[in-house]
């Protein structure tokens, strides 16, 4: 008999059941997994590992997945999901990663390899429209804000959710904090 250990700590995350929320970054997936592929030839040429990029656009491809199959139908109002604690701080490094490469003055010539990678795919890939570095980062800062949120909402609402159990009062309150916040962050609901 084999036993299966998570590779780290997992977060519980509350999601937005509709998509849209993540549907305008779902293309980073795949730029980020070019520019992953670029890093692991030339590691020395971009300021982060190619585990970090590929990690940071596989938990957006994934997710964008889940609640687009989820929301085929009707979609949930939240979605419960366990986001690896190692996966966030990879989102939270790429998303600096390309501020620091979308801004006017480059600090080094890693940020400048990928400066010059995202503009070369938001020109070249097949996105509804051209995207420029800053606005790789506009649609990629949602969706860490969205998975980094935590506190006693999110925990309380998350364990209700995992126990499939609605405590009166309780979860409810907790859901409406979530949404609250969620709003602040100019997610829609």
């Amino acid at each position: 008999m084999t036993t299966k250990f998570s590779a780290g700590l997992e977060l519980p995350r509350i999601l937005p059941g509709d998509p849209a929320w993540i549907r305008r970054a779902a293309y980073l997936s795949e730029v980020l997994g070019l520019v992953a592929s670029a890093a692991d030839v030339r590691p020395h040429a971009y300021p982060l590992p190619a585990l970090t990029l590929e990690a940071a656009g596989e938990v957006i491809g994934k997710i964008d997945a889940a609640l687009t199959a989820a929301a085929a139908d009707v979609p949930p109002q939240v979605v419960l999901y366990a986001l690896p604690a190692w996966v966030l701080k990879a989102l939270q490094d790429v998303l600096g990663a390309l501020r620091t490469a979308a801004a006017d003055g480059l600090a080094s010539e890693d940020e400048f390899g990928l400066r010059s990678m995202l503009v070369s795919l938001g020109e070249s890939l097949d996105y509804p429209r051209v995207r420029t570095p800053a606005e790789m980062v506009a649609d990629l800062e949602p969706v860490v804000a969205v998975l980094a949120l935590d506190g006693p909402a999110v925990r309380a609402a998350a364990t209700d959710l995992a126990l499939g159990r609605w405590q009166v009062g309780i979860t409810g309150a907790a859901l409406t904090e979530v949404f609250a916040q969620w709003v602040l962050l100019g997610i829609p609901l």
